[in-house]
C-alpha cells in the first residue's frame, strides 16, 4: 500500500463568540479535503493529506474560518505515528445505544455489540456527532436492518457497515473514495470477523443500473455537496419501502436536502441533531 509520508494537522482555538464556533469552522473545513476532525473543549483539530494542501489553500482556509477560530497552527505528522497519537491522546472507548466502540488496545466490553476500530486517519471512530447519530439510527431501526441489504456510502473506517452486520444485515456493501481508507476499513472488517460485508473503492458511479432497487437500507454519512449530487442514485438503488439514513449536515443544509429528497418523493420520518450536526431519516414509498 503506497501511503503518503505524512499528514498536516490544522489546530485552532475557538474564539468564543458563540457555542457553535467549532461546529461552524468544521462545516467550512468539510468543503476541503480534510479526512477527519476532532474537538476537545474549545480546540479544533482537522487532518488532511499533505499532498492535498498548499500554501495558497492554507491562506484561503485561514481567511474563511478566522471569524470563528484563532491561534491557527499547521503541524506535520508522520503517518506511522498516527496510531500512537490516537492511543495516547484521542481515541477513548465510547458507548452509543447497544454499541461499544473501542480500539484493539482498549479493554474488552460486555456490551451486546462491540465494534473494534483500528484508529488510523479514517473518519468513523464513533466520536464525531454524525457517526453517533447514524449508530443511534441503526439502533432505532434495527428491526429493519435485520436480514436487509445495506449500502454504506462514504464508509470510512467501516464502523456503520460493521454495526449493520452486527444487527443482522444479510449483506452490506461499503463504498469509500480513498484506497488507503478502504484498506483500513477492510482491516476493521477482519478484526470484527464480519463475513457478509465487503468494501469497494469508488463513488456513486459504482451504482450501475444493475443495482436498481437492490438495497433495503442506504446509509450516507458524507457531506452536503456529495449528498445533493448523489441523492438521486441513492434513491434509485433503494427498494420501494426502503429506508435511508443521511448525515454529515449542518442545520443550514436541511432545507436544500429536504427539497431534493421531496422531489424524489422520499418522506422524512425522523430528524435528530448531535453536537450541532444533523441526521435525517427518509422512507421511500412502496410502488
Amino acid at each position: 500500500m503506497d501511503l503518503k509520508p505524512y499528514y498536516i494537522e490544522l489546530k485552532a482555538r475557538a474564539i468564543g463568540i458563540s457555542a457553535d464556533d467549532i461546529d461552524i469552522a468544521t462545516a467550512f473545513l468539510s468543503g476541503y479535503d480534510f479526512d477527519s476532525f476532532d474537538s476537545e473543549g474549545n480546540v479544533l483539530r482537522a487532518y488532511v493529506k499533505a499532498s492535498a494542501i498548499t500554501e495558497e489553500l492554507k491562506y484561503e482556509i485561514e481567511s474563511l474560518i478566522s471569524s470563528y477560530v484563532d491561534e491557527i497552527e499547521w503541524l506535520e505528522h508522520p503517518y506511522e505515528n498516527w496510531n500512537q497519537k490516537w492511543e495516547e491522546n484521542y481515541f477513548q472507548p465510547l458507548d452509543v445505544g447497544p454499541f461499544h466502540v473501542r480500539a484493539p488496545f482498549h479493554p474488552e466490553s460486555e456490551k451486546s455489540h462491540v465494534i473494534t476500530i483500528e484508529p488510523r486517519m479514517s473518519f468513523g471512530t464513533g466520536h464525531h456527532g454524525t457517526t453517533q447519530l447514524m449508530l443511534s439510527y441503526l439502533d432505532i431501526y434495527q428491526d429493519r436492518i435485520a436480514q436487509s441489504n445495506v449500502l454504506d456510502m462514504g464508509t470510512g473506517t467501516g464502523i456503520l457497515a460493521i454495526a449493520a452486520e452486527m444487527l443482522g444485515a444479510r449483506k452490506v456493501w461499503g463504498i469509500e473514495i480513498d484506497d488507503w481508507v478502504v484498506d483500513n476499513a477492510n482491516d476493521n472488517i477482519t478484526i470484527n470477523k464480519c463475513e457478509r460485508t465487503h468494501i469497494s473503492c469508488g463513488t456513486a458511479d459504482l451504482l450501475t443500473e444493475d443495482y436498481n432497487s437492490q438495497f433495503d437500507v442506504v446509509i450516507a454519512n458524507i457531506h452536503r455537496e456529495v449528498i445533493l449530487a448523489d441523492l438521486y442514485d441513492y434513491n434509485r438503488v433503494l427498494k420501494p419501502g426502503g429506508i435511508m439514513f443521511i448525515s454529515g449536515l449542518q442545520e443550514s443544509d436541511i432545507e436544500s436536502v429536504d427539497a431534493k429528497a421531496f422531489s424524489l418523493l422520499l418522506k422524512k420520518e425522523l430528524h435528530k441533531s448531535q453536537e450541532g450536526w444533523q441526521g435525517l431519516v427518509y422512507l421511500k414509498p412502496n410502488a
